[in-house]
């Protein structure tokens, strides 16, 4: 998983890849739980992007996506919100991997 800053991520977003992207931030506990369990779900999955945004360093895009609880974890195929995750539950990003995955082959 990478570091993204703001301009990075609507990049990513507007690349029309699969591209999974939490929004944490330094200060949040639940946040740095999760990030390792997303990277380990990154690397059974390489065919999607899968980015880190500090709220802190991104807020606009915070705010444009209606973010309102850290950790969130959004999915996007094709520049278009898929599904997101609120809190740090690995199965809910791991079915959130599988919702993408199955838009994208669909």
């Amino acid at each position: 998983m990478i570091t993204r800053n703001e301009d990075d991520i609507r990049d990513l977003i507007d690349s029309n890849k699969l591209v999974v992207v939490q929004i944490g931030a330094s200060w949040c506990m639940p946040c740095k739980h999760l990030k390792p369990k997303i990277e380990k779900i990154s690397l059974d999955n390489s065919d999607m992007i899968f980015a880190y945004v500090d709220i802190d360093e991104a807020r606009d895009y915070a705010t444009e996506a209606d973010v309102m609880s850290l950790p969130t974890v959004i999915g996007y195929h094709d520049s278009i919100e898929i599904d997101r995750v609120v809190g740090n539950s690995e199965s809910a990003v791991k079915e959130l991997v599988e919702k993408i995955r199955n838009r994208a082959n669909s």
